[in-house]
């Protein structure tokens, strides 16, 4: 295949990459050992400068041959260009022609007039030289890039630089595309000169684009004018790492810090590195040149990182540590004092609270005091300690200013309260409300007390009970659902109904109090008493009084009970009751009724109407 101008350009470019990667990975790797004084084997490969200089040498290569002959005045040819390089360059080992070797087999069927040969470091390369005269010169004139360089449109305009000289300035004539083309590789070379590149060398399997065709003499071919071979060689004879001294000891030192003498600036000298290499057994792997240490073998430099691992582990578990505790001491020190500033806002909230407290408080014992609502959550159970304290002390003065004889009949009242916290009116009425218990004995109460007394005396000498502790009228509901005026007399033994009609008489088997299991009452101020029996036939009575006397009877009923485990005190808007085995449950109505009454309803309902001026 016969290639023209801008192949001879491509391949000229492949020259100049292949000649760098010649210099960088081969010449300086060997110059490095030279350096550093280590002692290997050289090894031999082919240099293409040799070939680049065929090309590109000023005044003696290709492109300035046709660089001349196109600043040459008058008619010149492409055959004039040619006859002129095969007189140049005759005896050059990579340049032929057919005039220099009419023999060769590669010119066999070609129309050799007009070609040359350059032998590249990939292969041998017929050029044409039709057209390289053309090609080379630039016939763009200068008032025109400067035309389209002060085009208002961006784009064109960056497209010639060139235009930006003014015509006074633009003196010389323009440069070929081989002179651009030349300076170009240069500049690149130079660039690429100053860093470290990594080549990916690509190999074809054959030239057919063909799957699954291996050939071999074509691979054997791009490995040997790739200079693959030659860089193995140059490796292997050479060293897989090296790295200067400072750098080896800084990431090395923890490996034997103490032996090694290594603190964080130095010393990084050739014996600081020795004691690492025999700590680690690889001194016969390594070389010491004068500023670098040379690894020969992968496997001591794997033996290095993993020592190097297992050494930073235990630093970072003590930087972890380290970070963590001041981590923690700090977060200690603000949770500290945030507790100090939340405990003294705490106290000047309760000073400020107890002196609200004080400001209110008068000498009758604060019964009027309207206790100030906390403020936030921590006052609340302040303020519930404060009430419970001020109720304690309360008591306490309210129960020294009593006469003796009463004070008994108060505790037992403050013990009724636990039992009856959500029926406000004890609270209100039975704290300072005397207390009788045996109300029908009380002419005043009951306007038959004659015949209640013959008939007490009677029950004491048949029951033989010690005293009565509670007695009223009240109105029963039996087990029809219907209302009995009664007489209920609880004594320390039994509770009797007695027919207030019939002399006080005793109707039915009086209730023992070891029968009974509990109390319900009503949250308002009815009369309401039901007690639940284990017979679950439950007594159910309206005291007929106009005072409030269900605190009372419950406390009396809360002393006999006190040393019983299971017994209670219910205290709801609706009160349910066992009656005859059936659950009911009895509603407050109140109503324009002249007495007290008993009605059932649908549902198990039971209604007790009072009232209204009650």
């Amino acid at each position: 295949m016969v290639l023209n101008f801008e192949q001879l350009c491509i391949n000229y470019c492949n020259e100049k990459l292949q000649q760098l990667f010649i210099e960088l990975v081969l010449k300086q790797e060997q110059d490095e050992y030279e350096s550093e004084n280590i002692t290997w084997q050289h090894i031999d490969y082919f240099n293409n400068k040799i070939i680049c200089d065929l090309i590109e040498q000023p005044r003696i290569g290709i492109f300035a041959y046709l660089d001349e002959a196109c600043q040459i005045v008058g008619t010149v040819t492409d055959d004039m260009f040619l006859k002129s390089i095969n007189t140049a360059f005759k005896n050059h080992n990579h340049y032929s022609s057919w005039n220099l070797t009419p023999g060769d087999k590669i010119w066999k069927n070609i129309d050799t007039n007009k070609l040359f040969l350059v032998r590249h470091y990939a292969g041998d390369v017929a050029y044409s030289v039709d057209g390289f005269l053309d090609k080379n010169r630039d016939t763009l004139f200068d008032d025109f890039k400067r035309l389209l360089f002060n085009s208002k449109n961006a784009i064109l305009s960056s497209m010639w630089p060139d235009g930006e000289k003014s015509i006074t300035a633009v003196t010389r004539r323009p440069l070929t595309a081989a002179t651009i083309f030349r300076n170009s590789m240069i500049n690149l070379s130079n660039l690429l000169s100053s860093k470290q590149p990594f080549y990916i060398r690509c190999i074809k399997p054959n030239d057919e684009k063909s799957p699954n065709v291996f050939d071999l003499t074509r691979i054997q071919h791009q490995i040997g004018y790739l200079g693959l071979l030659e860089n193995v060689r140059v490796r292997r004879a050479g060293f897989c790492h090296r790295v200067p001294y400072d750098r080896f000891v800084q990431r090395y030192k923890i490996i034997d810090c103490v032996r090694a003498n290594l603190y964080p600036n130095g010393p990084f000298n050739k014996e600081s590195v020795a004691y690492i290499c025999m700590e680690l057994d690889i001194s016969n792997d390594v070389v010491y040149g004068n500023t670098k240490l040379f690894i020969r073998k992968p496997i001591s430099l794997f033996q290095l990182e993993k020592k190097r691992t297992e050494g930073l582990q235990p630093i970072i578990t003590m930087l972890q540590a380290h970070l963590r505790s001041s981590i923690q001491y700090r977060k200690f020190r603000r949770e500290n004092s945030a507790i100090k500033i939340q405990n003294y806002y705490r106290r000047y909230r309760i000073r400020t609270y107890i002196n609200q407290i004080n400001e209110l408080f008068n000498k009758h014992l604060g019964k009027n005091i309207i206790w100030p609502k906390p403020s936030s959550r921590s006052l609340k159970t302040i303020h519930n300690l404060f009430k419970q304290i001020y109720q304690r002390w309360r008591i306490y003065k309210i129960q020294q200013q009593l006469p003796i004889e009463q004070r008994a009949t108060f505790e037992l009242k403050l013990q009724t309260g636990k039992y009856l916290q959500q029926r406000s009116s004890f609270f209100d009425i039975n704290i300072y409300q005397e207390w009788k218990g045996d109300y029908l004995n009380l002419l005043e109460e009951n306007p038959r007390l004659n015949e209640y007394k013959k008939s007490i005396n009677e029950l004491r000498t048949k029951d033989k009970f010690d005293k009565i502790i509670f007695s009223t009228y009240a109105i029963k509901l039996n087990s029809h659902i219907k209302m009995d005026e009664r007489a209920i007399v609880l004594t320390d033994k039994c509770i009797y109904k007695l027919d207030q009609k019939k002399h006080f008489h005793v109707k039915k088997t009086p209730i023992p109090v070891d029968e009974i299991i509990g109390l319900s009452v009503t949250s308002g101020k009815e009369q309401l008493i039901v007690i639940h029996l284990m017979s679950k036939h439950d007594l159910v009575f309206y005291m007929l009084t106009k005072m409030d006397r269900v605190g009372e009877f419950v406390g009396y009923m809360a002393k006999i009970k006190e040393k019983s485990t299971d017994f209670s005190v219910d205290v709801q808007r609706y009160v349910s009751t066992n009656i005859s085995k059936h659950q009911y449950v009895i509603n407050i109505i109140w109503d324009h009724v002249s007495k007290v009454e008993f009605r059932k309803g649908s549902n198990n309902n039971i209604s007790l109407v009072l009232p209204e001026e009650r």
